[in-house]
């Protein structure tokens, strides 16, 4: 209530009225430079290392579990692998279920591609007490699906239905992290953070894939990343894209992620770029740009068709360009949760969050030191929504300075 109403309505009581007002304004403004300006540290990620440093590798702690006191806590664990038989398969361990936060509940994801272009995607809930991870290594399991491994050697055994795994994930390069692996978001006292962990930028991957009750041997190159936080990610950050790639000789790993309005829609681009069995570079100087925004499959939210990034940074250098070929996976967040009409409100006015694995086309040029390569060919990335509207394009975000 401002002074002149109260003027009006209690006399001489105004000036007490406006006092509280100027309270109320002050513990306002005061709300809103802490939580509408957070601070944004990406945690040493900005100390661009040397490839010897780069390429110590990480510590079994790395991979393992990063538990925060916060019931806003999340922490998953990420495989793929594209066989040389066509087949290609994503799994993931999750706690808790993301797709249902409130519910006392983990989650398996286990994907399934096939040659002749069927796609097998199951979300499985669990109950929370099937969980277990341990603190000193990567050792995490739901029920009797298990992840277990360190450097250079990951497992991976799941089973749902008529589908089954059974696959060893080798090293091919040292597992990798940017800085700490962590970006906090507000006050040291009272930090969110987004942790992320590359175990293994690039895997020898052999063992079987059971489709449809069928066992097959088979083999191919995999990726496995960890992430972990204790902050509601929707506050905080706005979008992102991820992708990487594998050609003959090179691995290359790619994010740009923008942070929410409150958090001052800063950009945290990330490159890292391997050339045979050896890292060469990380680097948060990543020019991306995008274009050509066009309607998901259902209508519902917008993604870039068109993804260019270029980099330069001590004798390391590159350009590419990404086109997308097809969406090969489309979940939208709330859908589960909302009747079509609400879901397509809430779109509108608040936020349609959604998760897009895309099938593209690429082609680019490297150079490291007096070498030069031309990798062309197919990979897949994607675009996370947390909290832009349906049919938002974003913004080109604030880029720290380095």
């Amino acid at each position: 209530m401002n002074g002149k109403r109260g003027w009006s309505m209690f006399g001489k009581k105004w000036v007490w009225m406006a006092l509280e007002d100027l309270t109320v304004a002050a513990a306002v403004r005061a709300w809103t430079t802490r939580n509408r300006g957070l601070q944004v540290t990406p945690v040493g990620m900005y100390s661009g290392r040397l490839p010897e440093e780069l390429n110590r590798g990480l510590e079994p702690r790395d991979d393992a579990l990063h538990p925060y006191e916060s019931r806003l806590y999340w922490e998953w664990w990420y495989f793929d692998a594209q066989f040389e038989d066509g087949h290609r398969c994503v799994l993931e361990l999750q706690y808790p279920n993301l797709l249902n936060p409130l519910a006392r509940q983990c989650c398996m994801l286990f994907n399934v591609y096939t040659p002749d272009g069927r796609q097998l995607n199951n979300i499985v809930p669990f109950p929370a007490s099937e969980w277990r991870a341990s603190r000193e290594t990567c050792d995490v399991a739901i029920g009797e699906n298990t992840i277990r491994g360190y450097y250079t050697e990951y497992r991976v055994n799941f089973r749902h239905g008529n589908l089954a795994c059974d696959l060893v994930f080798t090293n091919l390069l040292p597992g990798w992290t940017r800085g700490t692996g962590e970006v906090m978001f507000g006050r040291p006292e009272k930090k969110r953070v987004f942790g992320w962990v590359v175990a293994q930028p690039r895997a020898r991957v052999e063992g079987t894939l059971t489709v449809d009750g069928e066992t097959r041997s088979v083999s191919g190159l995999g990726y496995h990343d960890h992430n972990w936080g204790n902050a509601f990610l929707p506050l905080y950050v706005s979008h992102w894209i991820w992708g990487r790639l594998f050609h003959e000789r090179l691995t290359m790993i790619f994010a740009d992620v923008h942070t929410s309005r409150r958090c001052g829609e800063v950009r945290i681009p990330v490159l890292f770029l391997a050339l045979d069995d050896r890292i060469v570079l990380e680097s948060s100087r990543v020019d991306f740009r995008v274009r050509d925004y066009r309607r998901d499959a259902r209508g519902y939210q917008v993604y870039p068709a068109e993804v260019e990034f270029s980099f330069s940074e001590r004798d390391v250098s590159g350009k590419f360009h990404l086109r997308v070929k097809e969406e090969m996976e489309a979940v939208l967040t709330l859908a589960d949760r909302l009747p079509a009409p609400a879901l397509k409100l809430f779109g509108k006015a608040v936020a349609g969050p959604a998760y897009y694995r895309f099938l593209s086309d690429y082609r680019g040029s490297v150079r490291v030191g007096g070498e030069r390569l031309e990798p062309a060919g197919e990979t897949h990335w994607e675009y996370m929504i947390l909290s832009l509207r349906c049919g938002q394009v974003p913004g080109p975000g604030v880029t720290l300075p380095l």
